[in-house]
């Protein structure tokens, strides 16, 4: 009987004009109906500039998102684009940002509903929209199902209202009443694109549904560049008529302009018409941002960033109850503890925030290898479009305000420790934006076939056989290299001349212990001699020179602390910017067993590579090591021992052997389980930025382990040692450039 093949697909539904209208829809909303008086009275006239500068930021990250959209169609909009780019972290800071935006969006929108209602029945404002945000949050909690249908009518709607008021007004308005057209200085136009920029708030949602477009490589960018273009056109031309058609006066004592403009326009049916499109307007705006709300927390759930209970489905609505419940009752309580202006501050901050990191993406992905990524539009004016949208964002920020930057602070501070304490080490992506600059997302597996280059620095003929046993284990290819140390007074060519003359008896016993050194048949052997007036750049130099994949070293009086003035050792570590192969302690006569402390990640990985090499060049038995919390998990605990069993397969290694042992420190159990004269092979703390040359974890085990010790710590261009390679190669550079100038 023939196997039946099973697969999945997601429906798609969604066509251009359906697009646009949730695009269009979601930005058409309390903004435009609330927000034109508050800005001329910021900015006078010149607040048609600053709709006009925020739709070309927005037209600029319109375009940046329809290339991520099509390039990565996930539910989660912004948020996934942005933890794909850059990694986990920043989708903890970028998932709560994002929510919050539309919260206080949500905010906004219900003060606007109850400012156009209070034209109609005199109700306080609180009372109206606190009652509307219980209402939506009643609704929207049992499941009342939204027609696509209805929001296509009501977009519809809106943009025959404002394009009516728009015509209208063009027909009418006196040129006179764009005076003063700046009262507050150039600075305000600026300061009032950041008040206002919560308007734009809806192409972030857009992005967030395209998986249901169809044929999403053209409906999605049409889409997104058509929404952010009618609805700044719509925008302005708002701004065009009511600026003309209202003194500076009038403006600043009017919560909802376009009312009074629509009066003077039609009398009481334009009232009446425009409160209805205001009504409408302010009500679906505030209601999509309840019914989004558990898109954030759903994608975040995903990628184990949040507990699964924030996304749970109520067993009897079908609604994700949790993230509903808590959105509306924020939303609520935010009406009593800010007033309209600062919640559209507030929620424009974290718009601007999301749209520098939308354009910061794109920048990004376009430089670095990420396999997921392959958009079927790309964006044809790159990298142009991006940098308007993140120098001109960027420019705003400054001008929001205080209370907003330090809101926008308290969140990115908020997101990173709740990723430090929960998501870190289980959260997806596994890479972090560091990975991602250095285009180390997906590192190439490692096979028992690849060639390895070693350079040994020997100075003393008791360690180096111990280095050089190593190396000849490890590697294919040996590079010795000895550095003749010249002091600052003498030239390094005349000291060069002076050694070859009196033969220094050091080296001579050097060099005969390399070439006595048995060597591995095939393996090709190299001897350098350096003169230098500093040992560790003469070694750092070589290594590059060479191209070494590891620089082999001993450390036989471990200070972990890091130490720019220290040993050679520490300074190698420090400065050198390839992988380091650290040996503490002697080794035996014969290794016959090999312990590796494997924990799955980088430095750990490439330890038992490297293991494996030396278990087959050596004949010792290899033991792959793990130890696990005693609580975890059974499904946790089963993902543990398939991967150490994939880790330690595929080798032509004779003996070889797992381990999971339970243990509340993992010191101690990897303590407990080795013998006296083992080896034991462990990677390096991956930590990017620290004050120790070796982590906490293994300089315990290296002074608590009664035998050898080696640590692998492979080359982090972006951490405290990668910087302090740079930082010394440019003062060597400048050092050596002072020395010549002062011999000349």
């Amino acid at each position: 009987m023939a196997i039946i093949k099973t697969s999945e697909s997601l429906g798609r539904s969604l066509g251009f004009f359906q697009t646009f209208a949730i695009g269009t829809g979601t930005m058409i909303g309390a903004g435009i109906f609330i927000l034109p008086g508050i800005a001329i009275s910021s900015a006078g006239s010149a607040a048609i500039l600053s709709f006009l500068i925020g739709g070309v930021i927005s037209m600029a990250t319109a375009i940046s998102m329809a290339e991520l959209a099509t390039g990565m169609p996930k539910a989660g909009g912004s948020y996934y684009f942005i933890s794909r780019a850059m990694g986990a972290a920043f989708g903890a800071i970028i998932g709560l940002g994002a929510w919050l935006a539309l919260v206080f969006k949500g905010s906004f929108a219900l003060i606007g509903l109850a400012d156009y209602f209070f034209v109609l029945v005199p109700v306080p404002v609180i009372i109206t929209a606190s009652a509307a945000g219980l209402f939506l949050l009643f609704i929207n909690y049992r499941g009342a199902r939204s027609s696509g249908s209805l929001q296509n009518i009501i977009v519809v709607f809106l943009l025959v209202i404002l394009s009516l008021f728009i015509v209208k007004g063009m027909m009418m308005f006196d040129t006179e009443k764009f005076y003063p057209v700046m009262p507050y200085g150039y600075s305000s136009v600026f300061a009032t694109t950041g008040l206002i920029f919560i308007s734009y708030l809806g192409i972030t949602q857009l992005a967030a549904i395209s998986e249901e477009v169809k044929d999403p490589s053209k409906n999605l960018p049409r889409a997104l560049i058509a929404s952010v273009g009618v609805v700044t056109l719509i925008y302005v031309g708002v701004m065009l008529v009511v600026s003309g058609s209202l003194t500076h006066d009038q403006s600043l004592n009017t919560l909802t302009p376009l009312v009074d403009v629509s009066q003077m326009m039609a009398g009481d049916a334009g009232k009446i018409l425009i409160i209805i499109g205001g009504l409408l307007a302010t009500l679906s705006t505030a209601n999509a941002a309840i019914m989004s709300s558990s898109r954030f927390p759903f994608a975040m759930g995903r990628d184990d960033l949040i507990p699964s209970w924030f996304v749970s489905i109520h067993k009897k609505h079908d609604t994700p109850h949790n993230a509903i419940l808590i959105t509306g009752i924020v939303m609520i309580l935010l009406l009593l503890l800010f007033n309209v202006e600062q919640l559209a501050k507030l929620g424009s901050t974290f718009n601007i925030f999301i749209f520098v990191l939308i354009n910061l993406s794109v920048l990004i992905l376009r430089k670095r290898s990420l396999d997921e990524y392959k958009p079927k539009f790309r964006d044809p004016f790159y990298p142009y479009t991006q940098i308007i949208g993140i120098v001109f964002s960027l420019l705003l920020l400054p001008a929001m305000g205080l209370l907003p930057m330090v809101f926008a602070f308290a969140v990115i501070v908020l997101g990173l420790i709740w990723y430090n304490y929960y998501g870190k080490g289980k959260a997806f992506p596994r890479y972090d934006l560091f990975d991602v600059l250095e285009d180390n997302i997906s590192p190439a597996p490692l096979k028992d076939s690849s060639t390895i280059k070693i350079l040994v620095p020997v100075a003393n003929p008791k360690h180096e056989k111990d280095l050089l046993y190593l190396a000849d284990n490890l590697g294919d290819t040996i590079i010795g290299l000895n550095v003749i140390k010249v002091p600052q007074q003498i030239g390094l060519a005349e000291a060069r001349d002076a050694f070859h003359a009196n033969r220094i008896a050091v080296d001579g016993a050097l060099r005969e212990k390399f070439e006595e050194f048995p060597a591995i048949v095939g393996h090709e052997r190299k001897y350098v001699i350096s003169f230098d007036h500093n040992v560790t750049n003469s070694i750092v130099e070589q290594a590059e020179l060479e191209d070494v994949d590891f620089i082999i070293i001993g450390w036989h009086e471990m200070d972990c602390l890091h130490s720019l003035f220290g040993n050679i050792t520490n300074q190698v570590m420090s400065s050198a910017s390839k992988n380091i192969v650290v040996l503490n302690g002697y080794l035996p006569s014969k290794i016959r067993r090999i312990v590796v402390a494997y924990n799955g990640k980088d430095n750990s990985s490439y330890g038992l590579y490297l293991s494996k090499r030396l278990s087959k060049s050596t004949g010792a038995e290899l033991h792959v090591l793990r130890v696990i919390d005693p609580n975890l998990d059974d499904e946790s605990y089963n993902a543990i021992l398939n991967d150490i069993e994939k880790a330690s397969g595929g080798s032509s290694v004779h003996s070889i052997s797992t381990h999971l042992i339970k243990h509340i420190s993992v010191e101690e159990g990897i303590l407990d389980f080795i013998e006296m004269g083992d080896m034991l092979v462990i990677g390096d703390s991956g930590k990017r930025f620290s004050f120790s040359l070796i982590g906490d974890r293994s300089c315990v085990l290296a002074k608590g382990h009664k035998g050898p010790v080696i640590i692998i710590k492979k080359h982090r261009p972006i951490s405290s040692r990668g910087l302090m390679y740079v930082l010394m190669k440019r003062t060597r550079g400048v050092m050596s450039y002072i020395m010549r100038l002062t011999k000349n």
